[in-house]
C-alpha cells in the first residue's frame, strides 16, 4: 500500500493523511454530485444553444426570404413605374410637355413631367432610371413657367384624365 501512496501527489497524501475514509468518501461524493450538476447545466446549456442556434438560422432564413421578397416588390413596382414613363412620354408627344428637375425629391437625377391637357395640367415623377424615355421633351429649369404646379392632388389629375377619356370617347363608361 506505501507503494500506490508514493504514486499520489502531494496533495492526495494530504488528504490521505489528515482525512478519515468517510470524510474522503463525503468529499468525493459532494465532488461527484458538484460534477453530476456540472453536466446537468451544460446539458441544459448546450439545448439552449442548439435552440438558439435553430431559431438564429431560422431568422436569417427569414431575412433572407425577406430580402428576396423585397428585391421582387422593388422589381415589379420599378417595371409598372416603367410602364408608366412611357404612357406619359407618349401622352407628351399628343400634348404639350415639358420635364423639369423635381424639388421635392431629395435624390438627384428625378424629373418631373408637365403635360397641358385641353386646358388642365397633369404630371408625373419621373425615376433617374426612366428619364431616357423622355429625351424628345424640352427641359426646362424648376421655375420654367411650364415647370409650375398649378396644386392638383393625385386623385384630381384621374379625374381629369377620366374626363379627357368622356371628351374624346363619349360612351365610354369611366
Amino acid at each position: 500500500m506505501t507503494n500506490r501512496h508514493e504514486e499520489l501527489s502531494d496533495s492526495a497524501r494530504w488528504f490521505l493523511e489528515n482525512f478519515d475514509e468517510i470524510d474522503l468518501a463525503d468529499l468525493c461524493a459532494s465532488k461527484e454530485a458538484t460534477i453530476a450538476r456540472i453536466r446537468d447545466r451544460a446539458e441544459v446549456a448546450s439545448v439552449r444553444a442548439d435552440r438558439a442556434e435553430a431559431e438564429l438560422r431560422r431568422v436569417r432564413d427569414t431575412n433572407q426570404t425577406l430580402v428576396a421578397e423585397r428585391a421582387q416588390a422593388e422589381a415589379e413596382r420599378d417595371g409598372a413605374y416603367r410602364e408608366r414613363a412611357h404612357l406619359v412620354a407618349w401622352l407628351a408627344c399628343i400634348y404639350p410637355a415639358a420635364v423639369a428637375p423635381a424639388p421635392d425629391i431629395d435624390e438627384p437625377g428625378w424629373q418631373i413631367a408637365y403635360l397641358a391637357a385641353s386646358g388642365w395640367q397633369l404630371s408625373w415623377h419621373i425615376s433617374p432610371r426612366d428619364s431616357d424615355l423622355l429625351t424628345h421633351l424640352p427641359h426646362v429649369a424648376a421655375e420654367h413657367p411650364k415647370a409650375q404646379w398649378d396644386g392638383h392632388t393625385t386623385e384630381e389629375k384621374y379625374e381629369r384624365i377620366r374626363r379627357l377619356v368622356a371628351m374624346a370617347a363619349p360612351d365610354a363608361d369611366v
